[in-house]
């Protein structure tokens, strides 16, 4: 069940939902990913805390814009992970999983180490054509 309060019915509002306010924790973190070139790639994690964390991913310190390369995912239960598609060398990076609310807030962080196809496999798939 959902509650929407305006500020002067904030209290009331925790009172109805009789959730605990907590700053943000993962109770399950991102972890290093290895990938080769041109594959998915996926960090997961679970976030607890209330009022709800606001989730925001990193790539090399440089803010996510969620796009068709990068789709972020974050349900009602916590669950949150970044699926990166048709990863390049450019996205061989350190990201990082930031949750914030007004108590606080968590980070983790992982890498993703792309492994680049040498050229040689390049030309073999150019003869089998």
């Amino acid at each position: 069940e959902f509650c929407f309060c305006s500020d002067n019915q904030f209290l009331e509002c925790l009172e109805y939902e009789q959730k605990t306010e907590s700053k943000p924790t993962f109770t399950s973190v991102i972890k290093d990913v290895e990938v080769v070139e041109g594959s998915a790639a996926r960090f997961d994690c679970k976030i607890e805390g209330y009022p709800d964390p606001e989730v925001v991913w990193y790539k090399d310190d440089q803010p996510i814009k969620e796009t068709r390369h990068f789709q972020i995912d974050y349900d009602e239960e916590g669950n949150c992970s970044l699926i990166i598609s048709e990863v390049s060398g450019d996205d061989d990076a350190k990201y990082m999983v930031k949750a914030v609310n007004s108590l606080g807030e968590a980070t983790c962080t992982a890498d993703l180490l792309v492994e680049v196809m040498a050229g040689e496999d390049e030309e073999e798939e150019e003869e089998e054509e």
